[in-house]
């Protein structure tokens, strides 16, 4: 692929962030029974209507991982954009194995049923963990070498992303916000994040 291509590569990563917020917008308040207070958003991969998430997460996460081939051509640099590819790895991996159905979701289920970690849901969870460990982790390697690039308000935008993202995953798990919304507003952060480091490099 021509190195003048690697403007569409970055645009890729934001059309996937793009792609991924309006889906799920639209998903959350389209799925009978889904309760963004209660449920992930992974779990709307399940159901009827479950292979617009999936394919979402798939779409999205190739995108995702050619935004990771741009960067590694216009940042020079390997640590950062190769984060950046594990995020799409995680999530291609996600849109192949289902999360675990429960909590009333998908209907049919028992509202206190606690998800059941089957092998599949397993695989989901490490997926998502793969593609927001490596995300946050991201963050800081960018951080780092915008500080050294001498553009301080960057670098600390980018580090105060990386924070963020885990204190609300953290806030989540905890019930001190509600855990669909925070796993949600953490998600899109990490679009934003993605996004605004993709139109820097361009």
């Amino acid at each position: 692929m021509a190195r003048t291509d690697t403007p569409r590569l970055l645009a890729a990563g934001v059309a996937a962030g793009i792609l991924f917020f309006a889906v799920t917008f639209v998903e959350i308040f389209a799925r009978p029974g889904f309760d963004i207070a209660r449920h992930a958003i992974s779990v709307l991969s399940l159901g009827p209507r479950g292979w617009v998430m999936k394919a979402v997460f798939i779409v999205s996460g190739l995108l995702v991982l050619a935004c990771a081939l741009g960067l590694r051509r216009a940042a020079g640099r390997i640590a950062g954009p190769v984060l950046v590819a594990l995020y799409g790895a995680g999530l291609v991996l996600a849109g192949l194995f289902d999360a675990p159905p429960g909590l009333g979701f998908p209907p049919g289920t028992a509202a206190d049923q606690q998800p059941v970690m089957t092998t599949e849901a397993i695989v989901h969870s490490i997926a998502f963990m793969l593609a927001f460990g490596s995300l946050i982790i991201a963050c800081f390697v960018f951080a780092f070498a915008m500080w050294r690039g001498a553009s301080r308000g960057a670098a600390v935008l980018s580090a105060l992303a990386g924070l963020a993202m885990p204190m609300l995953i953290q806030l989540g798990m905890a019930g001190t916000i509600a855990t669909g919304v925070a796993f949600y507003l953490a998600a899109m952060l990490a679009w934003i994040w993605l996004g605004w480091i993709a139109l820097r490099h361009r």
